[in-house]
């Protein structure tokens, strides 16, 4: 009886520690971009492909893509010069990401990613989060792009 008394109440603990922890994150936000074309205007404040409206307030840690077309002149179909980015704003606070170019030449560009690697972003509770395309040069394109942001609770 002891044993399954000491059984239970080690159960309980190791629970409520893992939700302890699962509390903390790291979580995740993602967004997948088709084309960039489709959200890219000339304006200095990009267009929106995703919000998030923490409840709590939040660090990001850490901002990944991994885009299938890399960043390419379209006209040439040669790196650009002004490479495009993602941005991360609540319109106070901003982390940008280029987007690479693309690996090699011709009519068919290669994958890349870009990693921010560790990082600590504050954002507070209710923050309306957006994650938008800045363009880079005019006819600069990228295609088939998985934004993963990680973050934890403050």
């Amino acid at each position: 009886m002891k044993f399954t008394r000491l059984l239970t109440v080690a159960m309980i603990a190791g629970i409520l520690l893992l939700n302890a922890q699962a509390q903390n994150g790291p979580f995740l936000w993602t967004c997948f971009i088709d084309v960039l074309g489709n959200y890219v205007r000339r304006d200095s404040q990009g267009t929106v492909v995703s919000r998030f409206t923490p409840g709590v307030a939040i660090i990001v840690t850490r901002v990944q893509l991994q885009a299938a077309q890399g960043s390419y002149r379209f006209s040439e179909g040669g790196p650009c010069s002004q490479l495009p980015k993602i941005r991360m704003t609540d319109g106070t606070t901003k982390y940008a990401l280029a987007i690479p170019n693309a690996r090699g030449k011709g009519p068919y560009p290669h994958s890349v990613n870009a990693d921010s690697g560790p990082i600590a972003v504050y954002f507070p509770a209710n923050a309306d989060l957006r994650l938008t395309v800045l363009p880079g040069d005019t006819d600069c394109i990228a295609g088939s792009i998985n934004v993963t942001v990680q973050y934890s609770v403050n």
